[in-house]
């Protein structure tokens, strides 16, 4: 296990949240931000996340609202422009994010002051000194394991996780017509893509069976093996919606006390029931989140 601590995650996040507030007119790519803080880019969006309480895209619309409700009282430019500055293509989209946000329209605000919201990090415009990850109670703590590579028979889709079900649907017809399916058969999903980063016709999603003999690809079915070695294993119980909290829970309140560093690999789910036959409340979902150390 690397001697990696807590305080040295935290102070990487604070240099990422430094580098945000000095180029936040800048176009910012998750990579760029990622290098500075020397986290992984394989999964630097969900320890953002994790760490932050919020997506690195709410974050930095976030911090131009503050400081164009700051603008707002200190400048006499009309709201159109501060709305660009802001980062908004319109009038009316800058104040439905500001009424979102600030409860009331710009307009009003000039005329009203109101503070900002506290945000789950503690962090505002022009103000990082403040900063500490969100709070996630007591959460029972992933395991490690060491797995051993695991040959899979995989069908991939691209576009939202939502639309995901007629790609497994495809995956099960052909794997059952060729003799793939049958007792103690295991279903994995491959996530190459954080939602809150790609956008959503871009994110690619492999629907997985795990396979005991050879097999030839065939179409667009191909043949790939799960790395093995070191995970974080943590079991979801709930909708699948839901599994980006239980994600942000081990990128956030396990990892940086835990010693480990991230490898630069997917992560992937296991899922123990089907959608078909369980209620959403009771789907049990087995993340892996690969480690190193």
């Amino acid at each position: 296990m690397k001697a990696s601590t807590e305080q040295d995650y935290y102070e990487r996040i604070v240099r990422a949240l430094v580098f945000i507030q000095a180029h936040l007119d800048d176009e910012l790519e998750p990579e760029q931000v990622a290098a500075v803080a020397a986290f992984s880019q394989f999964h630097f969006a969900r320890i953002f996340r994790g760490l932050v309480g919020e997506t690195l895209k709410e974050y930095i619309r976030r911090l131009r609202l503050e400081r164009a409700a700051r603008n707002l009282k200190l400048r006499d430019e009309p709201v159109t422009q501060l709305a660009l500055e802001a980062g908004f293509e319109t009038h009316e989209s800058f104040t439905r994010a500001f009424g979102a946000m600030f409860g009331i329209p710009p307009s009003a605000y000039r005329a009203a002051h109101k503070p900002a919201p506290e945000a789950a990090s503690g962090t505002h415009i022009d103000d990082v000194a403040g900063y500490h990850p969100p709070d996630y109670g007591d959460v029972p703590p992933p395991q490690v394991k060491e797995l051993a590579p695991l040959r899979v028979v995989f069908l991939r889709h691209v576009g939202p996780y939502s639309q995901v079900g007629a790609t497994w649907g495809r995956s099960m017809a052909w794997a059952g017509m060729r003799g793939l399916l049958g007792p103690g058969m295991k279903m994995f999903g491959i996530v190459h893509d954080d939602p809150d980063v790609t956008p959503e016709d871009k994110i690619r999603y492999d629907a997985a069976v795990a396979v005991s003999r050879p097999v030839s690809p065939e179409g667009e079915f191909g043949v790939m093996e799960l790395a093995g070695g070191r995970y974080a294993v943590a079991t979801h119980r709930g909708p699948y919606e839901e599994l980006g909290k239980a994600y942000q829970r081990v990128y956030g309140a396990w990892l940086p006390k835990s010693g480990y560093e991230l490898r630069d690999s997917p992560a992937f789910e296991e899922y123990l029931n089907s959608p078909q036959t369980s209620k959403p409340e009771d789907l049990l979902t087995v993340i892996h989140v690969p480690v190193a150390g």
